[in-house]
């Protein structure tokens, strides 16, 4: 995945904007899908589409805990994909995009 795509589907919603944030912020963060959704306002029903977009571009994992789903940043895929994004945003900057 190129680095224009995987900053439009990073940012290609407003929830998951949220959701990045609040994982940045707390990159220790576990808690279910419930819990990410009341930490950014929302509803589950609001928040599970890009929770699943998040986790299949591997920003987020998921894992059982107890009798609980929970998501958690990937710090390792993270710093990749910001990479990727990184270096394709200097190549927009410097000589237009390829």
């Amino acid at each position: 995945m190129s680095g224009s795509e995987v900053l439009s589907t990073l940012l290609a919603s407003e929830v998951r904007g949220d959701l990045l944030v609040l994982f940045h912020r707390n990159p220790g963060l576990i808690d279910t899908v419930d819990g990410v959704a009341r930490r950014v306002g929302r509803t589950t029903i609001a928040v599970i589409s890009d929770v699943r977009e998040l986790l299949q571009l591997g920003v987020l994992r998921q894992k059982r805990i107890g009798n609980s789903d929970v998501v958690f940043l990937d710090r390792a895929k993270d710093r990749e994909l910001l990479e990727s994004v990184a270096n394709h945003l200097k190549t927009v900057r410097i000589g237009g995009e390829k």
